[in-house]
């Protein structure tokens, strides 16, 4: 179980190391005046394969924009704030999930970024209501072409164990919204 979390650690050490490179800026919002947080707001359908249980069906909005706290030189840095829902298996979980990712661009609008992911799960069942607090990693695919936002995600959350609610689990997400 150990394996999973140092993953997790190591893929945000990875992000991070570029950081301590020229070029890159702290809270860009507040010190560089060329700064455009370019916002998309998207609808999102996942489907959610916990480790002690079968796959669910997960709905939610993606609110993605240029990172505020940290950006590189090329202004690849990109946060992602993730709110689902499901409601299945007698298993109702709201998940909160932050997600800032570098960001690769590729041809046609289409990109390509990985990160680390923090999150909070309200994980309700038959036996307990507990929060729980997940670390993981994410990736995605994306395509921008005006207002249309199209992207996938695939992402890695562990959360342990609390009060013998347990929410570790894979997710696979598609997306569809608007670029402000």
């Amino acid at each position: 179980r150990m394996f999973k979390p140092a993953l997790a650690l190591g893929a945000l050490a990875f992000v991070s190391l570029p950081a301590f490179a020229d070029g890159w800026k702290a809270l860009p919002i507040l010190h560089d005046p060329g700064y455009r947080m370019e916002p998309t707001l998207a609808v999102s359908l996942a489907r959610v394969d916990p480790t002690d249980g079968g796959a669910v069906t997960a709905y939610g909005l993606d609110f993605n924009f240029n990172c505020l706290l940290l950006q590189d030189p090329q202004g690849r840095m990109r946060t992602h704030l993730n709110l689902s829902r499901s409601d299945e298996k007698g298993v109702d979980v709201t998940g909160y999930e932050l997600s800032p990712r570098y960001t690769i661009p590729l041809e046609g609008g289409l990109s390509v970024g990985i990160g680390p992911s923090l999150a909070v799960f309200d994980v309700a069942t038959a036996r307990a209501d507990k929060n729980l607090l997940g670390i993981g990693v994410a990736a995605g695919v994306n395509y921008r072409m005006g207002m249309l936002y199209l992207g996938a995600d695939v992402r890695y959350h562990e959360t342990g164990s609390r009060g013998g609610v347990d929410y570790d689990h894979f997710t696979i997400a598609a997306k569809v919204g608007v670029n402000f």
